[in-house]
């Protein structure tokens, strides 16, 4: 079950002056050096995205780390700083993910949702990894984040405050859905009889599929199948 989900996913100035956040904050640059900073690193960040796009992992695995170099010497606010830097974790993340390499891809989606719990798209990436590793409970409580973080979640869609692309792939909720069905089936959650909904795998096909009806372990992997497969066929004939 665990190959499933993969056959899919191969997730004011004053005031600011005052605090120290903006303004300069002691670093000797001003507001439009800083903004300047700012800047190329976001655009750092879709060359990136891009490389990654393009199917070129190493490639792009090198630009997020320069993205990551880079945010770690902005001077502005640390709230945008810790922003792109976990934006750059996640990159290397889902990089290393594509590469199989399964111990980085974990160690940076675990910096990245350190760093900014409300980046749905790290928390997909660290749900994937669990479930590649058969860590089937972590995969639950990563997943179900991801979706408290954006109940809207689409990977292609994804964008940075400044309405710039960060997108690839094309994950979107089902898919973490179906994610979640294949880690409860390997708990063995397979209906509301074992877990209430809807925290068992039924209750996350009819999430995705309201006409479908639990019957017994088998038919319900068959339609866990079924639907994956689907939405394989749809990733695929998407332009």
């Amino acid at each position: 079950m665990t190959q499933l989900w993969f056959r899919v996913a191969i997730w004011p100035c004053l005031s600011l002056c005052l605090t120290g956040l903006g303004c300069g904050g002691g670093t000797g640059l001003g507001p439009e050096a800083i903004r300047r900073q700012e800047e190329k690193a976001y655009a750092q960040l879709g060359l990136s995205w891009a490389e990654y796009n393009q199917g070129r992992f190493d490639a792009a695995m090198e630009s997020f780390t320069t993205v990551l170099s880079q945010a770690e010497r902005l001077a502005g606010a640390a709230s945008i700083r810790q922003t792109i830097q976990a934006e750059a974790c996640n990159g290397i993340g889902w990089s290393s993910f594509r590469l199989h390499e399964l111990d980085q891809a974990r160690e940076f989606f675990q910096q990245a949702t350190s760093l900014d719990r409300d980046n749905a798209d790290a928390w997909v990436g660290a749900a994937g990894v669990a479930l590649a590793e058969h860590r089937y409970a972590n995969a639950v409580q990563f997943g179900l984040t991801a979706l408290h973080a954006d109940s809207q979640y689409n990977s292609a869609l994804r964008q940075d405050a400044a309405g710039r692309s960060l997108g690839h792939d094309r994950l979107d909720t089902r898919h973490v859905r179906m994610l979640l069905a294949d880690a409860y089936v390997n708990l063995q959650y397979y209906s509301d009889a074992q877990r209430a909904d809807p925290h068992n795998a039924a209750a996350q096909v009819r999430l995705v599929r309201p006409a479908y009806r639990y019957a017994d372990p088998a038919q319900l992997i068959r339609t866990l199948s079924v639907v994956v497969a689907e939405l394989h066929v749809e990733g695929a004939s998407s332009p």
